[in-house]
């Protein structure tokens, strides 16, 4: 017993002996690795040839030598050389105005990487680099010129202070500044220096050459070191909220989530996960900007709680928790307030691959909803947006209870919205005033309307569809814009036909025709309407010389959905008969309860205006040398193309309109005729598919006859049958 008594304490002895020889080993180590990685620098007189491309003092094994020449004021960039080599030089054309950096590999002692970052401009890059795109241990030398704080942010000071960095807090406009660092170092032999501008333009350069040996000192892991948001935080949860608000349990493989935006900017977003509310206001701090909750798909339960304000501050740390998800890992985001701000690019393009087809959508307090999945094929179907006011009124908030499946619901087609935003129409409508319907709130955000594909297979080569359609608008822009969706109503027409010819005065009436895809030209010195009529028939003739009809429409017009379907009904007709120059759409005598045919014609001798179809050969022949004899009035008081009678000029009027002019509203000499004219009740045809007939009887060959027959089996009217038709209306403008 007293043996093993014995053995027992020289046992521990031992043991006692071995641990005082470990820590007198890791102490003598620890006191040989300062001796060793201890830098010291070298006068630079010693070493001033750098031109010839050997900079820096001669360095022992494994060790790195280096000059370091900050810029002088901003004429004179930076030197960095490592190794006895020039790495950054002006004549590398690899330095500029801001930071200046070299990441050296701590392995291998090689040139990781040579960059410049603006940070007086922006330091976007400079910051991500420092989280993500340098490596833990590597070095970095830096140097700066001109200006470099101007846009440095906090956030990128704190990640320098992860190289070591103390003096990154004093750092001014203008100062010189020079860092060698390693990333991960929380104590050691930093080289850092810095000279203040003080009174001066700029701060006296620094100029600093040495050797040092990797590591500097002592290097832990990043997310010990600095605190910041990594997938796994702390997280407390609210109050109970059974099945998220659903009526009923989800079922296996799935786990109910209620998301809500919030309203305005105090009532704070709400996030619920498994019946438990995670995000709310003093839970998990919710609140403006992006509130993110990382799910474990297996489990329904958060594996992370954050919220980035990316109104605040951009949305860089947000991208370093997407970038550590792992296959599988579902995301619930809510944006309260406003998220858009300084939302990045690369943070959006990172949302589309998580499945957001909505995300580059988000624009000023905007509110938006997504579940998307690490790994997900195609487009997220939990996915919404709701717009804010054209002047940043709040947009109606979202609120939403469903089940989320272990594996996110998706499509591969980006699925409708529920809601839309027009934002080439939002512009518009912030630029100019009084589009009433067209840009209001409720309407703002429709989609323009698209052309109509043409039904009716055997009119497709008819060539009424590729003849030039000339809108020409007068002051009332808001009966443009009912002119310019009837137009683009039409089955089978053309954008690249539809020329909006505008008076120079009113440019918005050009921007309007670009938004709906049409062409459009300024007419200019239209000292009057008919002046801009001329102009704009020219102009027609001109840009299209190889049609074959031009179709003309006059202001405030609007299309019958048939309108061009008329017409292409009635080219097989204008084509036989040289008499017959072209067809009008507006019937002046086509009055309500007259019982007008949708489908029948007449032959006028008249050029009856407003909206109508003439041949192009005609108006380049025998019209367009005499416009301002011909037609230098106002449409309705009706065009005289003075034709010979060896060469008569007639067109065809339909007995019920296809075009319908709006009520009059101005103020002529012409008022009462006007008024009759244009506000009296007109019937217009409403059909979308019309055939009309007996079109053969009114060419020349048969017109004769037809009249004829009309008139044989005709009755007489007494004219005091006429009285009560007449007393009620005159639109002769003789009476007036």
């Amino acid at each position: 017993m007293f043996a093993r008594k014995c053995k027992r304490i020289c046992g521990l002895k031992k043991l006692v002996l071995l641990t005082l020889a470990c820590c007198f080993a890791l102490y003598a180590r620890s006191v040989w690795l300062r001796a060793r990685t201890k830098p010291f620098f070298v006068d630079v007189s010693a070493y001033p040839n750098v031109s010839e491309g050997i900079c820096g003092p001669e360095c022992g094994a494994n060790q790195i030598s280096f000059y370091v020449k900050t810029g002088v004021e901003k004429d004179e960039p930076p030197i960095i050389c490592v190794h006895r080599s020039i790495v950054m030089h002006s004549q590398k054309n690899n330095v500029g105005r801001g930071m200046n950096v070299v990441v050296i590999n701590n392995n291998t002692l090689k040139v990781e990487a040579v960059k410049s970052y603006d940070t007086y401009q922006d330091d976007y890059q400079f910051l991500r680099d420092l989280m993500t795109g340098i490596k833990e241990g590597h070095a970095i030398i830096m140097a700066s010129f001109d200006e470099i704080t101007q846009s440095l942010s906090e956030e990128a000071r704190r990640w320098m202070k992860l190289f070591g960095a103390k003096q990154v807090d004093s750092i001014g406009y203008r100062d010189s500044y020079m860092l060698i660092g390693q990333k991960g170092l929380v104590s050691g032999d930093v080289l850092e220096f810095r000279v203040p501008k003080k009174q001066k333009n700029f701060a006296d350069h620094l100029e600093k050459m040495g050797c040092l040996s990797l590591p500097l000192g002592e290097i832990k892991a990043v997310e010990s070191v600095l605190p910041k948001v990594m997938i796994k935080t702390d997280m407390k949860f609210g109050a109970d909220m059974p099945n998220c608000g659903l009526s009923a349990g989800c079922h296996d493989h799935s786990f109910p989530v209620m998301v809500s935006t919030g309203v305005k900017s105090d009532n704070l977003p709400e996030i619920c996960v498994s019946g438990k509310i995670v995000m709310a206001k003093d839970v998990n701090n919710a609140g403006r900007g992006m509130n993110v909750v990382i799910v474990d798909h297996k489990t329904g339960q958060p594996k992370s709680i954050n919220r980035y304000d990316t109104y605040e501050k951009d949305s860089i740390h947000m991208e370093i928790l997407l970038e550590t998800l792992i296959d599988m890992d579902i995301v619930i985001m809510s944006v309260h307030d406003d998220g858009s701000r300084k939302l990045t690019l690369h943070t959006m393009e990172m949302l589309n691959g998580l499945g957001s087809s909505l995300i580059q959508n988000l624009k000023f307090r905007d509110v938006w909803y997504f579940v998307g999945q690490k790994g997900l094929k195609g487009f997220s179907t939990l996915e919404k947006i709701s717009y804010a006011g054209m002047d940043g009124e709040w947009p109606t908030p979202l609120k939403d209870s469903f089940c989320v499946s272990s594996k996110v619901q998706s499509t591969n087609y980006i699925p409708d919205p529920v809601a839309r935003r027009n934002d080439v129409k939002r512009e518009f409508c912030k630029k100019y005033d009084g589009y009433g319907d067209f840009c209001s709130v409720e309407h703002v955000d429709d989609p323009l309307l698209t052309p109509a594909k043409l039904v009716d297979d055997k009119l497709a080569q008819n060539a009424v569809y590729s003849s030039p359609i000339i809108v020409i608008p007068g002051f009332n822009h808001n009966a443009l814009v009912q002119t310019l969706e009837t137009v683009i109503m039409q089955p089978g027409v053309s954008r690249d036909h539809v020329l909006v010819a505008y008076d120079e005065k009113f440019p918005e009436h050009g921007e309007l025709a670009a938004m709906f895809g049409f062409r459009n030209v300024s007419v200019s010195d239209a000292t009057e309407f008919s002046v801009q009529v001329i102009k704009a028939l020219e102009k027609g003739a001109e840009m299209f010389p190889n049609a074959k009809y031009m179709i003309v429409l006059d202001e405030e017009l609007m299309l019958s959905p048939d309108f061009l379907s008329f017409l292409a009904q009635c080219t097989h007709v204008l084509d036989k008969d040289d008499s017959l120059i072209g067809v009008s759409a507006f019937n002046f005598n086509g009055l309500d309860g007259m019982q007008t045919n949708k489908s029948l014609m007449y032959k006028v001798e008249d050029f009856p205006g407003l909206g109508f179809m003439i041949k192009m050969e005609f108006f380049k022949i025998r019209m367009k040398h005499k416009l301002k004899n011909c037609c230098n009035a106002r449409s309705w008081e009706g065009w005289s193309m003075q034709c010979e009678a060896a060469r008569p000029c007639h067109m065809l009027v339909p007995d019920m309109s296809r075009v319908f002019r709006q009520v009059y509203e101005g103020m002529t000499p012409d008022d009462r005729y006007l008024t009759s004219l244009f506000n009296t009740p007109r019937e217009t045809s409403l059909d979308s598919k019309v055939s009309v007939r007996g079109l053969e009887e009114l060419t020349a060959a048969h017109y004769d006859a037809h009249l004829k027959g009309l008139l044989s089996g005709g009755t007489v009217l007494k004219p005091e049958q006429l009285h009560t038709c007449s007393s009620n209306i005159s639109l002769a403008k003789d009476s007036r």
